[in-house]
């Protein structure tokens, strides 16, 4: 009777493999499978820090050394050199001369063709030139222009900084609590193969825990790669670069942590004012009704001074006698470009600064609602990052108790796994969240406006 199943299951078994259809699939190569990593990755270059910065250390080296923050310095100097220099228009003009002409006739005889040299001072003085007045309007326009954008990227220079700084602060939490789980994880795996060894824990159970203890050096690795490109970030916003490479390598020092939010303002439109995004604005619808004055330039006439004294004779630097001159010069532009010309530029610029006091409304708007959403989002970072730690407190008792338990045979693998995955989590979770409080506190204070040193 046995040897007749025995024949029965090989004849199935024979009948099946014959049945079934090959598959369209080929199995995996040996190259494929060599390509496969079976290891962890390499780890770049990990030179001693060249730089340890506290935050104020950050501020200075950033103000000094920042692309962004000195482009926009040079723009408001140059924005200030431009509006002192525009009262130029407003003040008396002094032109020194000393020329050489050759003809056949002086003081109206012919004497024969000789030169005539002939030295000469003229001033002028535009006493009335509504011109220069809206050129001078034009400058003080341009200038408060450049020194808005310069609080904008200094504002902008601020809350990169700060992030990246965060970046690296929290960054190097993150590769300091990783090694501390990935040695528990590492002593956890040895109890357990100890356990397996002595016939009391169940093979698979020893794998998970070596299989965990590889994941929590992963965790490192990864931790460090991390820190690597928050420390190159950080340069970066220093004003480091690949003009000065190779990169310095930056730690920070410190505490840092995100503050509890104010109260919010009654009155958000009170804090417009030092926003940048309104005052660029702001500036802009300046320089419109500037170009508006400009245009209305030539409906009003110009009246000048001038006076010239000169010498003439037939040697140079002659002095004979002297000559003089001196008048006055009113005129006003009838139809000055065209007939219609000073009507469409004014209206042209006139529309113009409907435009930019339309746009200057939607930008308080906007900064409005972004400083409601910015301290929402600060608020509810703080929330969470509190809550967070809350629970990593609970949940690092929890896995002090289930080591004890796992190790005195009260509690299985299984439940301890549980407990110890939800407090590697937690850990996790908590620097990302205070990571991200510190950063929503930043954006806030830039919707602000402060700007660097701040």
């Amino acid at each position: 009777m046995k040897i007749w199943v025995f024949s029965a299951l090989a004849a199935m078994s024979a009948w099946a493999a014959s049945a079934a259809p090959m598959s369209s699939t080929p199995p995996p190569s040996e190259d494929a499978a060599a390509r496969e990593p079976s290891q962890l990755a390499p780890l770049p270059p990990q030179p001693r820090p060249t730089l340890t910065l506290s935050w104020e250390d950050c501020v200075a080296l950033a103000a000094r050394r920042s692309p962004s923050l000195t482009s926009a310095e040079y723009s408001v100097k140059a924005g200030l050199a431009a509006y002192e220099g525009s009262y130029n228009q407003l003040l008396p003009s002094v032109t020194l001369s000393n020329t050489y002409a050759r003809n056949n006739n002086f003081n109206g005889v012919t004497v024969g063709a000789q030169g005539l040299y002939t030295g000469q001072l003229v001033a002028n003085w535009n006493v009335f030139n509504m011109g220069a007045v809206a050129a001078i309007r034009t400058a003080r326009a341009g200038y408060s222009q450049a020194q808005a954008a310069q609080r904008q990227a200094s504002a902008a220079l601020r809350y990169n900084l700060r992030a990246a700084f965060a970046n690296v602060y929290f960054s190097q939490q993150s590769l300091a609590m990783t090694r501390r789980i990935a040695d528990i994880q590492e002593r956890n795996a040895e109890e357990v193969t100890l356990r397996y060894q002595s016939g009391r824990e169940y093979k698979g159970n020893m794998m998970n825990a070596k299989a965990q203890a590889l994941v929590a050096e992963a965790s490192v690795k990864q931790a460090l790669r991390n820190l690597r490109a928050a420390a190159k970030q950080l340069d970066r916003y220093l004003g480091g670069g690949p003009d000065e490479d190779p990169f310095e390598v930056v730690t920070v020092t410190g505490t840092l942590v995100a503050q509890q939010p104010p109260d919010l303002p009654s009155r958000l439109q009170d804090y417009l004012e030092s926003v940048p995004s309104v005052v660029v604005q702001e500036a802009a619808v300046e320089n419109a009704k500037a170009s508006v004055a400009n245009s209305e330039s030539v409906l009003y006439p110009t009246f000048s001074l001038n006076y010239a004294r000169y010498r003439e004779g037939g040697t140079e630097f002659p002095n004979a006698y002297y000559l003089w001159s001196a008048g006055a010069d009113l005129s006003y532009p009838i139809f000055s470009g065209g007939p219609a010309a000073a009507y469409f530029g004014v209206k042209s610029s006139k529309r113009a600064l409907n435009a930019q006091e339309e746009t200057l409304r939607s930008t308080r708007n906007n900064a409005a609602l972004a400083l409601e959403t910015a301290w929402a989002s600060y608020a509810n970072a703080v929330d969470t990052a509190v809550g967070e730690q809350a629970i990593l407190e609970s949940y690092r008792q929890r896995n002090d108790e289930g080591e004890v338990r796992y190790a005195a045979g009260l509690l299985s693998f299984d439940n301890w796994q549980v407990i110890v995955t939800q407090w590697v989590g937690a850990e996790q979770a908590a620097i990302s969240d205070w990571q991200a409080a510190v950063v929503a506190q930043a954006a806030w204070e830039q919707a602000l406006g402060k700007a660097l040193g701040e």
